[in-house]
């Protein structure tokens, strides 16, 4: 048997797909196989922001560094690090989440033309208040501070899956680090765009953002 992982993006609209698979066999013939595949919706709830620093929603800023994230999170290692699921990156309250995951979004009564592309946490819990955690093994592939983004870290976890951490008030790992399931990564900090002190925790399959909450 194979196995293949893919994201379907948040903003895809409701509706029947084509999915196309290709197989290339040892012998270097190839089998293909299609199915329709039903896409629901998410209902997603729509919600209105307010930024105070505008220049984090500039696309000249913004741009970019999307792309620079987009191209760390594109290779598929074929390693696969983690084996059991996931846990949450932060102390032992996981129903303490401040946005979830899908969100659309308005900055400043504009438009809804952004979306929430993670998991927030507040800092929720007391024993750990600050602390960050690895959710599965994996390889650190991004450590640095960004614009938008604040202190981030991206972990590989193999297979084309994909941890990223932001907003971060300091980060206790580096590139190329191996890390473990439930290793200290950073601290909850404020930094980037943010309108409080929080984590977004979001994870990225195949080159696309899913609820991190399935895993």
């Amino acid at each position: 048997r194979q196995a293949a992982l893919q994201g379907v993006h948040a903003l895809l609209e409701p509706g029947v797909y084509p999915l196309h698979l290709d197989a290339t066999l040892p012998d270097g013939s190839i089998q293909s196989y299609e199915q329709m595949v039903l896409v629901a919706s998410g209902d997603y709830r729509y919600v209105a922001l307010d930024v105070t620093d505008q220049t984090t929603l500039d696309p000249a800023v913004t741009e970019p560094e999307n792309q620079l994230i987009l191209s760390v999170v594109t290779p598929v290692t074929v390693n696969r690090y983690w084996q059991e699921r996931f846990r949450i990156p932060v102390g032992d309250v996981p129903n303490d989440i401040s946005a979830e995951f899908g969100q659309r979004r308005t900055y400043n009564n504009g438009l809804y033309n952004g979306w929430h592309s993670g998991v927030d946490y507040c800092i929720c819990s007391e024993a750990h208040p600050y602390d960050i955690y690895a959710p599965a093994p994996g390889v650190v592939v991004l450590s640095e501070k960004l614009f938008v983004r604040g202190n981030a870290t991206i972990i590989d976890h193999g297979w084309g899956v994909y941890s990223g951490f932001w907003h971060q008030e300091e980060s206790y790992v580096v590139v190329g680090q191996m890390v473990t399931t439930g290793q200290l990564l950073g601290k909850i900090g404020g930094t980037g765009r943010v309108t409080g002190p929080h984590l977004h925790w979001e994870i990225w399959v195949n080159g696309v953002q899913v609820d991190p909450l399935y895993w």
